[in-house]
């Protein structure tokens, strides 16, 4: 934490904790289930399905970019785990959160989109408002207010 800012407290701290809360949803829901994905294409079995639906489908096999399913998901998983960092950061009350979660959702997007998740995009389109709010009562919450220890800067 800066030394001109203030430790973040009461229901602001509950807010941003809110916002890292509702943040880290997406990820540990589909990332969960990128996990058993992996270890079915590893062992040379075919993707699982999930309540009748592939774990891995849709836009992104038919654009003709060369890849492997492997890779697709542990590229998603790997996403998935940037963006649950970025929620548990908020979490803890840590600002580098504010930049990590929208990161993790930014490198997410392309699979959302390739996987066929429109309910990612829904969750991203609430998160990232959330997220922006919650920002701004983080900010205003750790003010110095006496004016004391501030930088120039």
């Amino acid at each position: 934490m800066r030394r001109d800012r203030a430790p973040v407290t009461g229901p602001a701290a509950w807010f941003v904790r809110f916002a890292g809360l509702y943040g880290i949803i997406c990820p540990l829901g589909f990332g969960g289930f990128t996990i058993p994905s992996i270890v079915s294409v590893a062992q040379g079995r075919s993707i699982i399905y999930v309540w009748g639906n592939p774990t891995y489908a849709a836009p992104l096999e038919r654009t003709g970019v060369p890849t492997t399913v492997l890779l697709l998901l542990a590229g998603f998983l790997a996403a998935c785990l940037i963006q649950l960092a970025g929620g548990i950061l908020l979490i803890c009350l840590r600002p580098s959160g504010f930049v990590v979660l929208p990161a993790g959702m930014l490198l997410s997007a392309i699979f959302w989109w390739g996987f066929d998740l429109p309910l990612a995009w829904l969750s991203a389109a609430t998160v990232l408002p959330l997220l922006a709010a919650a920002w701004l009562v983080y900010m205003r919450a750790s003010r110095d207010p006496s004016g004391r220890g501030r930088s120039p800067a």
